[in-house]
Parts: structure tokens; C-alpha cells; sequence
């Protein structure tokens, strides 16, 4: 199937989720996450109506993204950033959407200081305790980290992301994001603008969406599977 077709079944497959947990299904934004995808597939995506992109990788962002208009492709890093590579985040970024540590984030602030254009973030949390997973991990920490980050010059606060396990058990995933949905809430008062909570990949979006996700990252739904 071509990306239009999948982004059609897809949007089909949303619609009914979305009703069967009383969700508007136009408060669910999605994000084609174009890891390892060409430039030509991300166009495409473009053209069947997805309006925003992901990366988990800098280098590669940076290389795939210099050929295009980053006004008609926002681009968001999705991935671990080491705060090493703050300054790579440069003005072609519209946000780093897995904010997971008060060190980035400091750094991430000087750095978009230098060039006179805010950041928005979402803030990481790892709600599986899985050590292959970034992320805060203990919720009163979160909590006053978020305060301070809410406060840093040139990062605007939008909410906060998490992974779940990459398991097929419906408890866990869920218990996962439910978890995630408890930590957003306890930070709202700091979030800016239209509140963000992207929980949801294309092997779980389902119970995302059951647990109030409204930006789901996709790759796969959307792509179809990797070569």
C-alpha cells in the first residue's frame, strides 16, 4: 500500500477507536516519525496531509531535513539527545519532544539564547522502569524539574511524552500510560499553550488514545515496514 492508502486506513482505524472511548478525534494529532525514511517519503507523507515530523536521530535529521522548507515540514527531535549535541539543535527545530534530564534542558536554553528563537519541549518520562528507556523517572523530582524548566529562558514547556513496553499485554501498556497521564496532570499549571500529551506508536496507539493521548508518533501505521 502507498502512503496515502495507509495514512486513509489508518485515519479510518482512529475514527472508530475514537468513538469507542469517547474521544473527539480531532483533538488527536499525529507525527510521522521518518526514521530511516527517505526524503521522497517524507514529502509523500506531506502531501497525504500529515503536518508535522519526528526524528529520533540529530545527524540524521539535520542531513534529511536540509533539502526541505522546514515551515511546510516542522521537524521535532523525538529521540534521546545528549547534551553534548544541545547546539545541533539549531533554528530548523521546531521542539525537542524527549526532554529527559534538567542538564539538557539547561543546556538546550543557553543554546537557543545564542539564536534568539524558543524551543518548545516535552519532557520525557520513563514510565516502564525499563533501563534501555531515558526519561524521569521519579515523580516528585519531575515535578520540581518541570517548575524550573517552565522557567528557563527561550523553552516553552508543552507537556510531557512517554514509550511503553514494547509488549502485546494490554494491562502493561497501559498501565504504563495511565501512569503518564497522572505525572502530566501534576505538572499542568506549568504547560504553555494547548497542553501536549503524546503517548502512542503504531503497535499500541489504541490504548494511548483510551488513555487520553493526543499526539501519537508514528512510523510504521503510516510508512508501512521497514525494508
Amino acid at each position: 500500500m502507498s502512503i496515502v492508502d495507509n495514512w486513509r486506513d489508518f485515519r479510518n482505524k482512529l475514527d472508530a477507536i475514537a468513538n469507542q472511548y469517547a474521544r473527539n478525534v480531532s483533538s488527536i494529532r499525529v507525527m510521522a516519525v521518518t526514521k530511516t525514511r527517505s526524503v521522497e517519503e517524507v514529502i509523500e507523507a506531506r502531501e497525504a496531509g500529515i503536518a508535522i515530523f519526528g526524528e529520533s536521530r540529530v545527524e540524521e535529521a539535520s542531513s534529511k531535513f536540509a533539502s526541505l522548507d522546514t515551515a511546510i515540514y516542522p521537524l521535532y527531535l523525538v529521540g534521546h539527545l545528549q547534551s553534548n549535541k544541545a547546539a545541533s539543535i539549531d533554528a530548523r527545530y521546531r521542539g525537542v519532544y524527549s526532554v529527559d534530564s534538567l542538564k539538557i534542558a539547561t543546556r538546550l536554553s543557553r543554546y537557543r539564547a545564542t539564536i534568539d528563537k524558543a524551543l518548545d519541549v516535552l519532557l520525557q518520562v520513563n514510565t516502564s522502569g525499563e533501563k534501555s528507556k531515558f526519561g524521569f523517572v521519579d515523580p516528585v523530582y519531575f515535578t520540581e524539574a518541570a517548575e524550573e524548566i517552565a522557567k528557563m529562558p527561550f523553552l516553552v514547556l508543552r507537556g510531557v511524552m512517554t514509550l511503553a513496553p514494547f509488549v502485546d499485554d494490554e494491562r502493561i501498556v497501559r498501565r504504563c500510560f495511565s501512569r503518564c497521564r497522572s505525572w502530566y496532570e501534576n505538572i499542568a499549571g506549568c504547560i504553555e499553550g494547548e497542553p501536549i500529551l503524546s503517548m502512542g506508536m503504531s503497535s499500541d496507539y489504541q490504548w494511548a488514545v483510551a488513555e487520553g493521548s493526543n499526539l501519537l508518533r508514528l512510523g510504521t501505521a503510516i510508512f508501512g515496514g521497514r525494508q
